[in-house]
């Protein structure tokens, strides 16, 4: 990004106090330490910064530096960034950044703000926070107890415009919500980003806006996915149009290319298998011939069955005509005769019907009757119940009477309860009795809660108590045992070891396979007195690692130990190993053959423990390869040692670490000798006594209180059971008042309510009197209600005799009817006796008349049915002539013959595969496909051929170009610093494997290398991807570029080199400018 003040290049000196850099030795590739992997934060919190803006204690041990003209708007590229103002953003309350046009680098120490101005211009500019790997939300940026942040950023205008573009945004914490300007004008976010877009500004492109929280991200970018960044940064739009072009075009050739090849090897099997089945075919063929003739035979039936029906139709036709005038003429020679017996059926079924009309009138009469005979039932059924009716009412009379008396009676009996009045019923009096004592149970119902609930305080202090004695006395056991001392020693040590430790013992359901602690707990010296030699080959650090057999298992460890977890620990390493100790393992030479040095054995003999920890070990400690012994060298042994391949050994009490230098020759050796302490950690020392002491006073007093809570408790136990005891006394009174009180009142409420009774029995007595005035009046009603159903009665009686006689009228004229009707059956019946002759022969004719005419009809529908068939194939349009030319006479039998005589033909050639022909059919089908879709494909390619071609040929020397002007820059950058690099392209048949290739040489002895992960150091990784951004900067599109954290992951002399390559190339460059 653009640099903030003036001043000589200088050298930065790194402060032992205050560096940000951890470890200085590179960390293994596979293990991540807190110490060394990322820069410390410093103590101080970003909200106490102080208010009084930039110039203060905000930016107080920021160093700006600017290379260039100072504040003048001249060298600044249209949008290129020339003022930032914040206000309540993160750790800023006001400030204003006015860098310059060239180099602008912010320095400081961790906490100051430098990655909070970053933030601000991604934001300002209408941004996402996802492009800054950081917080999710935007209000998580506005300074800690505000409400709300504003950033204004102020951009170089175009030539043509008049003046620069000011972009501000003010965000709101509630709500998570922007509110954008543009020039002093409300405008909304698509149309910042439009403006940005138009300036060149692409903050989402890591050649461009690399936060510090994305550096990895940038550094991890794949050779594919680094050209692609290149080209949106430095190259104009249309070669990243054509490069997708051209990967859409290859991925279609490589597509049609494939289906060719497939389509064309299809088309020859298919040639090749069509040859092999002409004979079949030609076989085939001529027995089709022979089958379709048949299928001709066998369509003609229809045709001359036709002639066969159409024959015989007209002959049933002409005995249909004869059998019908025969019938005709017998008819009308014995039409009288047939006359006489019709008259005389005819009178029978006259007859008939006035039987049945008699025998409805008979049927009407019984009706009517039975109606008549209901309504006397009827009637006397009303007289049973006027009769019924005279009796309730007597015998309720004289009930009346009986309650005469008793009202009487009740009625004296209560006038002289009114006489005797109770004493008087005082209410309030009784509720103030009531009251009291529900008083005096209200305040012992208090004291029992203040009660209860100090003694529930008190027995949840006392689980608290004993949860804690429980606690002291495993810490007490543990003490005691010898894993409870390894555990205490790495307490005291380290403890952010120890807390890593009982985490993972906690959590071990999580992992794939078992994670082991430190080596300090896992292993042991087997024998005690190599413990100085084992020892003196440790680090500290080496005692503190974790170790993981899998790379999930580590991410775990990582994300939870030292990442944004709760935990977030320091003081830890942690490693992975994932093979065996027996793969692992490179011990120089045999254990035996070390004797005749006077050494006793290699180190990893002397040490016991899990064996992926012992793995871990041969590779950061080397045990496999350092060999010890107990007893001093002589001369000999010690001259043999330095010659042999045994590099470092430890004998007595000095550790010998042999250099050899092979390009001067055997002899050159150099060996440095070293003193070793006594053994501090596995030693198997006794527990620390001030330890187990503190544990033990400190049990001592939580049983002592534990059982003061517990005597305290009993006490409020008893107290609580005399309220009780109480509060029964007293609930035993109130239930005692209220049910006294209860009786007095309903005693006063019965005497005052006795006028109210006496009244209302008065006036039952009246209304007993009314009724009984009233009965002579119902009884006479009733007596004329039964005299008049009396007489209905009559009349109905008289009118149902009536019916009656009608009824025995019309039996009567019924069999008279039925004895007429008997007599004209009998005349019918005689009748037909005597002309049955006659009628015999008519049925006989007439019957004569029908079979024939039934034949006619039968065959007609035949011939008919068969025309209609015949009508159907012709439709048809298949052979019409053959069937017009069918010879009239031919007969069924003929035509059976002739299809017998082809089916012999058919029989005597076999079809020896019947699906031949219909195979070789589909198969040529197949064939003409293919070959049409062959001929297209061709054309297809020759055409993506010639695109790829044409758009290749735009767009390969413009990247050859391009990265040619990159590599210039980018050795330029390295010769600065007395190194050497190039980039280059790698092309590939496959344009979406087109990727940059970035070779360098920080060595003399060295030559150029490919960048990746496993050649180089992480240090030298950054310093290359600075050098790389910095040759995108004089070709790129951007106005401005920003990278957070510039010398990341850098050891102290890499981060000089970089410091003084940026600085030296940036002011060379103004310096050319100028």
């Amino acid at each position: 990004m653009p640099s903030l003040s003036t001043g000589n290049r200088r050298r930065r000196v790194p402060d032992p106090e205050s560096s940000d850099e951890g470890d200085d030795s590179p960390a293994p590739t596979n293990s991540r330490v807190s110490g060394a992997s990322k820069r410390a934060r410093t103590g101080q919190d970003s909200s106490q910064l102080s208010d009084d803006g930039l110039d203060q204690s905000a930016m107080k041990g920021i160093a700006l530096r600017r290379n260039g003209n100072g504040h003048s708007q001249d060298g600044f590229q249209p949008g290129a960034i020339t003022r930032v103002k914040v206000n309540n953003f993160v750790t800023y309350e006001d400030a204003v950044f006015n860098p310059g046009p060239n180099l602008n680098m912010v320095i400081g120490p961790n906490g100051t703000g430098k990655s909070s101005l970053v933030c601000a211009i991604c934001i300002g500019l209408g941004y996402g926070a996802a492009n800054l790997g950081r917080a999710a939300k935007f209000s998580e940026f506005v300074k800690h107890g505000k409400d709300q942040a504003t950033i204004e950023i102020e951009l170089q205008r175009k030539p043509e415009d008049r003046s620069n573009y000011i972009i501000k945004v003010r965000i709101t914490r509630e709500g998570d919500k922007r509110k954008w300007w543009i020039n002093g004008s409300e405008a909304p976010l698509k149309n910042v980003q439009q403006l940005v877009r138009g300036l060149g500004i692409q903050v989402d492109n890591l050649c461009q806006f690399l936060p510090q929280d994305r550096v990895s991200e940038f550094s991890g970018l794949s050779p594919v996915a680094l050209l692609h960044e290149t080209q949106r940064a430095a190259a104009p739009p249309e070669m990243l149009t054509w490069h997708d072009e051209l990967k859409d075009l290859r991925k279609n050739q490589k597509g049609i290319q494939l289906n060719l090849e497939t389509d064309e090897e299809t088309l020859r099997t298919q040639e090749e298998r069509q040859e092999g089945l002409r004979g079949d075919v030609e076989r085939l063929q001529e027995r089709a011939q022979i089958q379709e003739k048949i299928a001709l035979l066998e369509s003609s039936v229809p045709f001359v069955d036709y002639n066969v029906k159409r024959r015989h139709y007209i002959e049933c036709r002409e005995r249909a005509r004869e059998a019908k005038n025969q019938l005709v003429a017998l008819e009308a020679e014995f039409a009288p005769t047939v006359q006489a017996v019709n008259n005389k059926e005819e009178y029978h079924r006259r007859i008939d019907v006035a039987v049945k009309e008699r025998k409805k009138d008979l049927q009407n009469s019984e009706r009517a009757a039975d109606n008549f005979f209901a309504q006397v039932e009827e009637a006397n059924e009303s007289i049973k119940e006027l009769e019924q009716k005279a009796k309730s009412e007597r015998d309720g009379e004289q009930k009346r009477k009986q309650q005469y008396a008793a009202i009487k009676e009740k009625i004296a009996a209560l006038e002289a309860q009114l006489k005797n009045e109770p004493p008087a019923f005082d209410g309030p009096e009784w509720n103030a009795k009531i009251r009291a004592e529900e008083h005096k149970c209200r305040e012992i119902e208090a004291e029992q809660r203040q009660v209860t609930e100090k003694r529930e305080d008190l027995d949840r202090q006392g689980l608290d108590v004993r949860a804690r004695v429980a606690e002291k006395e495993r810490e007490l056991a543990t003490l005691n045992s010898q894993q409870g001392k390894n555990i205490s020693l790495l307490r005291s040590i380290s403890r952010d070891a120890a807390t890593a430790w009982e985490w993972i013992q906690a959590n071990r359901s999580k992992f794939e396979k078992d994670v082991f602690g430190p080596p300090l707990i896992e292993c042991r010296v087997k024998d005690p007195r190599y413990a100085n030699a084992i020892e003196s080959l440790f680090q500290k650090n080496d005692f503190m690692v974790i170790t993981a057999q899998t790379s999930a298992d580590f991410k775990i460890l990582d994300e939870q130990l030292l990442g944004a977890s709760n935990l977030r620990l320091a003081d830890i390493n942690l490693r992975t190993v994932s093979r065996s100790l027996g793969q692992v393992r490179s011990s120089p030479m045999p254990t035996h053959e070390l004797e005749k040095f006077g050494l006793d054995g290699w180190a990893l003999d002397y040490v016991d423990g899990p064996e992926p920890v012992l793995s871990m070990l041969c590779g950061a400690v080397r045990l496999d390869r350092i060999a010890v012994g107990l007893k001093d060298l002589n001369e000999s042994q010690y001259n043999a040692l330095t010659s042999s391949a045994v590099s470092t050994f430890v004998t007595g009490r000095s550790h010998y670490s042999v250099q050899r230098r092979r390009e001067y020759g055997p002899g050159a050796t150099s060996t440095t000798t070293k003193s070793i302490q006594n053994a501090r950690y596995w030693t198997g020392q006794p527990i620390d006594t001030n330890d187990k002491h503190e544990l033990e006073e400190t049990l001592k007093g939580l049983r002592e209180n534990f059982d003061v809570m517990k005597v305290e408790s009993g006490g409020l136990k008893e107290k609580l059971r005399v309220l009780g005891e109480q509060r029964s006394t007293i609930l035993e009174t109130i239930k005692i008042l209220k049910a006294k009180k209860n009786e007095a009142q309903l005693i006063a409420g019965r005497f005052q309510a006795l006028p109210g009774k006496i009244e209302r029995e008065k006036e039952n007595f009246q209304a007993v009197k009314l009724v009984s005035d009233n009965y002579r009046a119902r009884m006479r009603e009733i007596e004329a209600q039964s005299d008049e159903l009396v007489l209905k009665k009559n009349a109905l009686s008289i009118d149902y005799k009536a019916l009656v006689q009608g009824i025995r009228t019309a039996h009567l004229s019924l069999q008279e009817a039925k004895f007429r009707l008997i007599e004209a059956a009998s005349d019918v019946e005689s009748l037909k006796e005597h002309s049955s002759n006659i009628t015999r022969r008519v049925q006989e004719e007439r019957q004569n008349y029908e079979r024939a005419n039934e034949e006619y009809k039968n065959v007609k529908a035949q011939a008919i049915a068969v025309h209609n068939q015949c009508i159907s194939i012709l439709a048809e349009g298949n052979n019409k002539e053959y069937f017009e030319t069918i010879d009239k006479d031919l007969t069924i039998e003929q035509l059976e013959q002739d299809i017998d005589a082809e089916k012999s033909k058919l029989d005597y050639i076999h079809d020896g595969n019947p699906g031949a022909l219909r195979e070789f059919e589909t198969r040529q089908a197949t064939i003409d496909r293919l070959t049409a879709t062959i001929t297209s494909a061709r054309a297809e390619l020759t055409s993506v051929d010639a695109s790829i071609a044409s758009l290749r040929s735009r767009w390969e020397p413009e990247l050859d170009k391009l990265i040619a002007s990159i590599s210039a820059a980018f050795a330029h950058n390295f010769e600065q610093i007395g190194c050497a690099g190039e980039v280059g392209v790698h092309k590939d048949e496959d344009f979406d494997l087109w990727a940059i290739e970035i070779r360098v040489k920080f060595r003399e002895n060295e030559t150029l290398q490919q960048l990746d992960q496993h050649r180089q150091s992480g240090g030298e990784r950054s310093v290359s991807t600075i050098f790389y951004l910095m040759a995108l900067q004089s070709l790129a599109r951007s106005p401005f570029r920003v990278v957070d954290e510039i010398n990341q992951g850098m050891d102290p002399r890499n981060e000089r080199m970089e410091d003084e390559g940026v600085v030296y190339c940036e002011w060379g460059a103004y310096a050319e400018g100028s």
